[in-house]
């Protein structure tokens, strides 16, 4: 019993933490002052959710490594993102066999490249996650469903590539 509670209390404090992460320009090797976070190839047929993508990593790079300078060109790595697919299903009817909710799920692929060492730093293949929504609570697709799971995705990729460190 005390291990099941131990457990419980185990996962529980690792799915409150999810999002909650930190890295500084220390943790990065030396050498990569730069970085470059290329627009996303994306697969699918809506242009917002790579921009969405994009635009959130860089966010987190600039804010939790200062002293690496986002460019445009030329960088001593490169940071590029395939948005392979994206699916919008219901998941949850009511007894009036009405949606109640609805599952995003976005897969990426992910590639981290050192140009300094020449080598990979972290390559990430199908890497997929999901943002649930509830319509019978008037959320949204794009607002509610993509965010999460873009959010979700977002940890996913920075936590690998920094693991690779």
């Amino acid at each position: 019993m005390i291990c099941k509670l131990l457990s419980i209390l185990f996962v529980g404090s690792i799915v409150s933490l999810s999002g909650c992460y930190s890295f500084t320009a220390s943790t990065l090797p030396s050498h990569i002052k730069t970085v470059q976070i290329h627009e996303v190839d994306n697969k699918t047929l809506d242009p917002v959710l790579g921009n969405s993508l994009r635009d959130g990593l860089v966010e987190l790079f600039q804010k939790n490594a200062g002293s690496v300078r986002l460019v445009n060109q030329d960088a001593n790595a490169d940071f590029e993102l395939t948005l392979l697919s994206y699916t919008n299903k219901p998941e949850n009817y009511n007894s009036s066999d009405q949606v109640e909710t609805y599952r995003v799920t976005m897969k990426v692929n992910v590639r981290f490249y050192d140009n300094v060492k020449e080598r990979m730093i972290y390559e990430g293949k199908n890497l997929s996650a999901d943002g649930v929504y509830d319509v019978m609570s008037n959320e949204t697709e794009d607002r509610h469903g993509q965010a999460r799971a873009i959010e979700k995705l977002q940890d996913l990729i920075i936590t690998n590539a920094l693991a690779k460190w």
